[in-house]
């Protein structure tokens, strides 16, 4: 009997099967793992280059916020039923909050910022990603 479980012990024969048996199931959680964080990240390049396109249209002198919000929409590839483009201003004097139609002090025209927001729901569990650029545009 000894020398027949000392021959099995000794026998390696489909140690490798075995071994590759054990591995097989981690590598294609880790294969899946690594593609779903791929595309959520190709998801997440594919807004940002929407909204990219929205401050390149100020840039360039443009001025009308349902025009930066119609082509960011309309250049982000990919994108969800449910992704939205949001196109909002806000005036400052300095650091502070003022109305785009009064004067600054010493008689200045306060400086316009608009922030193109876009927002999609990129998971699978329905949580929204967004994400921000902001222009000044005077």
């Amino acid at each position: 009997m000894r020398t027949l479980l000392r021959a099995f012990h000794r026998d390696r024969s489909g140690v490798a099967a075995t071994e590759f048996a054990l591995i097989t199931p981690a590598i294609a959680l880790l294969a899946a793992a690594s593609f779903a964080i791929w595309q959520f990240g190709e998801s997440r390049q594919e807004m940002r280059s929407a909204l990219e396109v929205g401050a390149h249209y100020y840039m360039n002198g443009g001025s009308d916020d349902a025009v930066a919000t119609a082509l960011a929409q309309s250049s982000w590839r990919n994108k969800p039923q449910a992704g939205v483009v949001m196109t909002t201003r806000a005036c400052r004097c300095g650091e502070v909050v003022a109305p785009c139609a009064n004067l600054c002090p010493a008689s200045r025209p306060p400086a316009v910022y608009v922030t193109l927001t876009a927002t999609a729901p990129l998971h699978r569990d329905g949580r929204e990603v967004t994400d921000r650029t902001v222009v000044r545009v005077r």
